[in-house]
């Protein structure tokens, strides 16, 4: 989709020299790549006067953090030339249709979610059992990695991997600010976690995984090396949550869940909702990803189709879309778990492998209320699938 983008020079000046009214400006956010423009390791800060400033714009990599008062648009939106996977945080409401209306109506408003450190520290042994995960997920000859110069350079001719190295100059900038851990199956790199940028006190946390290896648990080891390496070297690990599914992998290694907040990110190009076409279809799940809620809510029912056998390559990748649209996809389930709908197996898979992807009991009361029934009261198909076991187990790991 083309964007039209005017770029004034005359408006906002590029600085170095961070002023009183510029950190005023900022004082509504709370995050790490914000204090790394600070202290002048990562990202431009752009501003409309330096010493008595309005407007402020923090760029950083695809992020884009705009304070205080909305204008400058079209700069704006220059920034994020050729950032397909740009995210806009605003200070307030009134930066999306200004924005909007500069790129032609094409972006939507999103949710992310900032994850605290526990108070007390991490929990060091949980960690390291999660570290030993990696031998039962039945993937032969798979192990860790450090992220040396090798596999610096891989990541760097990766396009999912390279978000992972993206933000430092060559492999010696990361090796001296720098570290991660990546797993490597038959000596392919599938998932990792790195430093996304750093500052005084600690790193932004950066974590994927290769869309044909997801759902496998391969991301929350690689995380747990990496905030086991934090701890090390006493440095404060952000986590910055995309969807819920990022959320329930931050709590399972002892985060909480800080504060929600908004921000916007480009619409999908394409204007038509196309569903996977057979079992193996991924990529129709990718399209749909980049689709606003009001688009994939009509489909919902159809994609929830999809997860009735889990060993069909989509579903563990419309599991994750699911997931990641809790809001939308909650309503629709409360039926599908009644006793009288006998598909069971289809039920487990909600509850087994959907739910605890939202890393807490769903929001809808009748959900949990159906979870309970099947855990003390189930039919005899939900018996002989155990998919009174699944809620069981789904009660005890989030009471």
């Amino acid at each position: 989709m083309q964007q039209p983008f005017f770029f004034k020079e005359d408006k906002m000046k590029k600085i170095s020299a961070v002023s009183g009214s510029i950190r005023k400006l900022f004082d509504c956010f709370d995050d790490s790549m914000i204090q790394s423009c600070f202290e002048g390791v990562y990202g431009e800060l752009w501003c409309d006067d330096e010493n008595d400033s309005q407007t402020a714009v923090i760029v950083s990599g695809d992020f884009h953090y705009l304070a205080g008062k909305p204008a400058f648009a079209d700069e704006v939106m220059a920034f994020a030339k050729d950032k397909p996977h740009a995210v806009f945080v605003p200070s307030c409401d009134g930066w999306f249709d200004l924005l909007n209306q500069s790129c032609g109506d094409s972006l939507r408003k999103v949710d992310r979610y900032h994850m605290r450190a526990p108070e007390n520290g991490f929990d060091r042994a949980q960690l390291k059992d999660i570290l030993k995960a990696l031998k039962p997920l039945r993937l032969y000859a798979c192990d860790i990695f450090p992220i040396k110069e090798k596999e610096f350079s891989e990541c760097r001719k990766s396009t999912w991997a390279y978000s992972f190295v993206s933000n430092f100059s060559d492999y010696n900038e990361f090796e001296q600010h720098g570290f991660g851990f990546v797993i490597k199956h038959l000596g392919k790199i599938v998932s990792g976690t790195s430093t996304y940028c750093y500052y005084s006190k600690g790193v932004e946390v950066e974590v994927s995984t290769d869309k044909d290896y997801r759902m496998r648990g391969l991301a929350k080891v690689t995380a747990a090396k990496f905030i086991l390496e934090c701890v090390e070297r006493g440095l404060a690990p952000n986590w910055d949550a995309r969807n819920m599914a990022s959320v329930s992998i931050a709590r399972k290694l002892g985060f909480a869940l800080h504060d929600t907040y908004t921000a916007y990110e480009f619409k999908a190009p394409e204007d038509v909702v196309i569903l996977p076409k057979d079992k193996f279809d991924s990529e129709a799940v990718e399209r749909l990803a980049r689709l606003d809620d009001e688009q994939l809510s009509r489909v919902i029912p159809q994609l929830l189709e999809w997860i009735k056998d889990m060993n069909w390559t989509v579903a563990q990748h419309v599991t994750e879309l699911l997931a990641d649209r809790q809001k939308i996809t909650e309503p629709h389930l409360p039926a599908l778990l009644k006793a009288e709908q006998t598909d069971d197996i289809w039920k487990y898979n909600i509850i087994a492998h959907l739910l605890p992807l939202w890393g807490a009991y769903p929001s809808d009361e009748r959900i949990t209320a159906e979870v309970k029934r099947i855990a003390e009261h189930p039919t005899d198909g939900e018996k002989q699938e155990l998919v009174d076991k699944a809620a069981e187990k789904f009660l005890h790991d989030f009471s």
